[in-house]
């Protein structure tokens, strides 16, 4: 057991672990590739399907509503049932976005080359180049977020909330480039504090 002092102090050494993460995306996410891949979606005349496995599939998850939020059709696969049938969602013009830390996730690897048949394109988010998935798919973007909060690295903390910044800026890029007013998340977004705010009801 800790103390109350030692849990403040981990709790500090959290936030400026993944702060510093977040800021170094800056420097380290490619520029081009990151433009590049902000117009393949924007453009997406399929869906954007996304997936991952455990922390990584929680990340689609987010990443997938984010997307429906700024008009673009998303759905997650789940690569339990993606090989019991549920490869058949993906279509040709589609994007399917792989989150993967260490891009060795059998599941991963083998969803590639099925849709890749099917007619999508893959985008890779991994932090391992050398990987079978970087290897493997259409647009490879690399993440370096250096150590996760968790002294044990056994927790995917840092790596975590990387990932969602990084798709945060995608979204609002995508937002930005498609037009997308106020008047659009009126039609959307009419619940909830969103809805309030977009109605003038305070």
């Amino acid at each position: 057991m800790i103390s109350r002092e030692e849990i403040y102090k981990s709790a500090l050494n959290t936030f400026a672990n993944e702060a510093n993460a977040v800021a170094r995306l800056a420097d380290t996410v490619d520029r081009d590739l990151l433009v590049e891949v902000v117009e393949l979606l924007a453009n997406c005349k399929g869906r954007i399907i996304t997936s991952g496995c455990g922390t990584s599939g929680a990340c689609a998850k987010k990443v997938s509503q984010v997307f429906n939020c700024v008009d673009r059709a998303s759905q997650f696969l789940n690569p339990a049932d993606a090989p019991h049938g549920d490869y058949g969602m993906v279509r040709e013009g589609d994007v399917v976005i792989i989150i993967t830390k260490s891009g060795k996730s059998k599941e991963m690897i083998d969803l590639i080359p099925v849709v890749k048949a099917r007619g999508a394109k893959v985008i890779a988010v991994t932090e391992s180049p050398a990987s079978q998935v970087a290897k493997a798919c259409d647009y490879l973007m690399l993440l370096s977020t250096g150590p996760e909060a968790c002294p044990y690295q056994c927790l995917s903390t840092t790596s975590v909330t990387a990932v969602f910044a990084l798709f945060d800026a995608i979204s609002i890029a995508i937002m930005l480039y498609n037009g997308i007013d106020t008047e659009y998340f009126k039609q959307v977004h009419p619940a909830g504090g969103v809805g309030a705010m977009l109605s003038g009801v305070s």
